[in-house]
């Protein structure tokens, strides 16, 4: 036993002297950075965001990989790591996408009446205490809006039912992504199409409530395609912090998503946010 155990410590020090960090900051092709952009590894489960300057840090193990940069509204660029002549800081630029993607219809608030309203996914009743702790950043929520026929579906806000516990969250930075799902069949990863052309940003600041409701109301509403899925991502990580939240067991159209692999899986619970539309006639 004593000589596995000897075999395999050696073996994690070889990895860890083979280990390279890159340290980079993606940009646009102006040069201004770009927050909160996705760096994966291609061949590896390694994967990170940007800060809100651009900035990253990426531990590699090995040149043989290349790094996968996507940020909404641009092109997705791929950068071969061996290409890479100084691993210190480098400078990723990414170009606009001129694809055109599906309109994006907006409601100012003033011009809609609240004739119909459609609770989206909500559980401020929810008896579930649970939380999350640690690596959050680019970790993602979402949930699915079917409309019905002659119906609009307007995004209206998001938030979550936080509760007391130790070390409690006292702020995060969250980004709204909103998906059609049409053409999903089986695999959703490849054929979700986010219908946004720039992100959509808030931010949660605790108050001197110790459990209660936190909502974002979207300033303009956005209708959503016929079939979407709304999608909630953590921005940063929380460190020594804590995410305690209210939740139900069993989810219903709910869907996660990890960094790590950057594919979307249906959840079997509920997960921790409340996502709500308003539903108008044609």
């Amino acid at each position: 036993m004593r000589f596995i155990i000897v075999v395999i410590l050696g073996f994690l020090g070889f990895v860890s002297a083979n280990a390279e960090h890159i340290r980079g900051m993606v940009l646009d092709e102006a040069g201004n950075p770009l927050s909160y952009a996705t760096i994966r590894l291609e061949n590896q489960r390694i994967a990170t965001l940007s800060d809100s300057l651009g900035n990253f840090g990426l531990q590699i193990y090995g040149v043989n990989d290349s790094l996968i940069i996507s940020y909404i509204g641009y092109k997705t660029r791929k950068f071969a790591i061996e290409s890479l002549s100084d691993k210190s800081v480098v400078r990723f630029s990414l170009e606009p996408n001129v694809t055109n993607l599906p309109e994006v219809v907006v409601y100012p608030q003033s011009k809609i009446k609240y004739k119909n309203r459609k609770k989206g996914k909500k559980h401020g009743w929810a008896f579930l205490k649970s939380c999350l702790n640690g690596e959050t950043a680019g970790d993602c929520f979402g949930y699915e809006f079917h409309s019905k026929k002659n119906r609009k579906l307007l995004l209206d806000k998001v938030g979550f039912f936080y509760c007391e516990g130790d070390s409690q969250m006292t702020k995060m930075k969250f980004r709204i992504n909103i998906y059609d799902m049409s053409s999903v069949k089986k695999s959703p990863s490849s054929e979700f199409i986010n219908i946004l052309s720039k992100p959509i940003y808030f931010e949660y600041v605790l108050n001197n409530q110790l459990s209660g409701k936190f909502e974002y109301i979207l300033p303009d509403k956005i209708e959503l395609p016929e079939n979407a899925m709304v999608e909630i991502e953590f921005l940063e990580n929380l460190k020594n912090e804590i995410f305690w939240f209210k939740s139900n067991l069993i989810g219903k159209r709910t869907w996660s998503k990890s960094i790590i692999d950057g594919e979307w899986e249906k959840n079997p619970f509920a997960t921790p946010f409340f996502i709500e539309c308003i539903e108008l006639k044609d």
